[in-house]
């Protein structure tokens, strides 16, 4: 017997955060999404941020500098979240400082409805 697909008025709602992310040191998705989870988690606590529904489309290297003989690394990334809760995710990712002792900066660059939509605003320069 075939499943049936949730109708789009069952489905839950999300939006796209563009976010630039600037790190000391390299890192790839799999290193992003525990520390927007991390994030969230310290500034909201863990009953809050569990309504959020992260997760992380995409996650592309845009330029990587040499400051002070110190590398640093510029991404932008695509970061799924519930659509009622942007403003709670942007809070919590504005505030991040460090993680794992090294110098982390997130900012939002935008909100999109749609990934592909979110890409064509905000990143143009990459090339999939």
């Amino acid at each position: 017997m075939k499943l049936k697909v949730l109708p789009p008025t069952l489905r839950k709602n999300y939006h796209y955060l563009i976010l630039d992310v600037k790190s000391e040191v390299e890192l790839s998705k799999e290193d992003m999404l525990p520390i927007c989870w991390d994030g969230c988690i310290r500034y909201w606590g863990e009953n809050q941020s569990s309504n959020f529904d992260l997760w992380v489309m995409r996650h592309y290297l845009v330029s990587e500098t040499i400051q002070n003989n110190e590398p640093i690394f510029n991404y932008k990334t695509v970061l799924r979240c519930g659509r009622s809760y942007c403003d709670d995710v942007r809070v919590a990712l504005s505030t991040m400082k460090r993680q794992n002792r090294n110098k982390i900066a997130i900012n939002t660059i935008g909100i999109s409805g749609t990934v592909k939509s979110g890409i064509n605003k905000f990143i143009e320069d990459i090339d999939e």
